[in-house]
């Protein structure tokens, strides 16, 4: 779902990597900011940037974007001082600071402005994961106070269908995960139960090698930015 596949208006599948600089508690909340890159980005093109957030509507961030040759993100052209450097001056870098609540999605996209490129991105600052071996399974909310959520699992089985069990305030509930050849599957889940107004999902996969679950609160007031 979030994956940066190859498409017509990203033909190489370039994707977004993001390098954790500090954070900060300021009286608007508890802040983490980040550095971030698109490496293979064109240096030739000037570019917006938009975030996106859960129960949000797509902002578009103030200013131009630029990138040098390891794909950093800058708020000007880069000087050829800053042509192959990993991070330069801070007033010359795109500062990205965001709040998240556990397992909350901060999404971007990086948009030339002729509209040619367009590169999404996902930052998940709280991920709620369980791994086991080279298995992985994650939950991320995709309203807040987890009306929905977003299940995602790595290292199962390439190829194949594993049953998903879900278990949303003691009412169990079982389908099939559909696994990709890079043995990866994602799906979406509604945890709310008739009757009740807040609860705890557990979900779990169990495979040959596999066997690992995580849980999120869901309800009213359970959306908490940390």
């Amino acid at each position: 779902m979030d994956d940066a596949l190859p498409d017509e208006k990203n033909p190489s599948g370039l994707h977004f990597k993001f390098s954790k600089i500090d954070e900060a508690t300021l009286p608007q909340g508890h802040f983490l900011r980040y550095r971030a890159y698109v490496f293979g980005a064109p240096e030739s093109k000037k570019f917006a940037l938009a975030v996106w957030k859960i129960g949000s509507d797509l902002q578009m961030l103030p200013g131009d974007v630029y990138v040098n040759a390891k794909g950093l993100l800058m708020v000007h052209k880069p000087r050829p001082d800053q042509e192959n450097k990993d991070s330069v001056e801070s007033e010359d870098e795109l500062d990205l600071a965001v709040q998240a609540a556990r397992g909350e999605p901060v999404r971007f996209v990086l948009a030339s402005t002729d509209e040619k490129l367009l590169v999404p991105g996902t930052l998940v600052p709280f991920p709620i994961e369980s791994k086991t071996g080279n298995c992985r399974l994650e939950i991320r909310l995709a309203l807040p106070d987890a009306e929905a959520v977003l299940v995602y699992a790595d290292g199962l089985p390439p190829n194949t269908e594993v049953p998903l069990e879900a278990v949303s305030a003691d009412e169990p509930e079982t389908s099939k995960f559909s696994v990709n050849a890079q043995g990866h599957a994602a799906t979406i889940d509604m945890p709310f139960v008739e009757g009740k107004e807040s609860g705890t999902l557990k979900v779990s996969v169990s495979t040959k090698g596999c066997s690992t679950s995580v849980e999120v609160p869901w309800g009213k007031g359970t959306y908490h930015p940390l």
